[in-house]
């Protein structure tokens, strides 16, 4: 072990090594643009302030493509990260990117995607999760630990949350843009809980 690394093991406060897993530390970063994107959709909805859904669209695209990089997350579940999950990957991220630069051309596309990917993803995992206990196949919620079971109550509110997202971003003109704004808040707020309770987990 070298001077430097013992310097950065055993240093102080901020320059300390953080021992933050790689999956939290992608997390706080969407939690992040979640609440401050649902944030700047009260004045975008209210007309105040100019927005690109394109650079939106685009964003969220290419953190999703950087988790099924370097995760293997998805929407709908944790995969192992095989060739075609990257080549998959690779594909979104250059998507997400060409509609940050270049507006207006990929925008259905990519909000088709999101949206199919959200609603089936939250679906996917609900049945997932719940089926089995349905079917007396899995351990009973309440039977569950405490922490347990706030991490489950998290991740199916996360799960109903998503569905919803999916079906505003597919019928934009069904629900009003303040409750859009309000779903992305609750989004990213719960992302911080989940990365929380996962912290206290690990």
């Amino acid at each position: 072990m070298t001077t430097d690394d013992l310097h950065a093991k055993d240093g102080f406060g901020f320059f300390r090594e953080a021992s933050l897993p790689l999956s939290i530390a992608l997390v706080i970063p969407v939690g992040v643009l979640l609440v401050l994107l649902g944030l700047l959709l009260v004045p975008v909805n209210l007309g105040t302030l100019p927005f690109s859904p394109d650079g939106q669209l685009g964003l969220l695209l290419v953190i999703m493509a950087i988790q099924m990089l370097a995760l293997g997350e998805t929407p709908m579940g944790q995969y192992r990260r095989s060739w075609l999950l990257i080549v998959i990957g690779i594909v979104f991220a250059a998507m997400g990117i060409f509609s940050c630069i270049v507006p207006g051309i990929l925008t259905g596309v990519i909000q088709l995607l999101l949206a199919t990917l959200n609603i089936a993803g939250g679906a996917i995992l609900l049945t997932k999760r719940f089926l089995p206990m349905l079917q007396g196949a899995a351990e009973p919620a309440a039977s569950l630990p405490p922490i347990l079971k706030r991490l489950l109550v998290t991740l199916t509110v996360l799960n109903v949350v998503a569905i919803a997202f999916g079906i505003s971003m597919l019928l934009p003109g069904l629900v009003p843009g303040m409750i859009i704004a309000g779903i992305v808040v609750i989004n990213g707020l719960l992302l911080f809980v989940l990365a929380s309770i996962l912290l206290k987990l690990g």
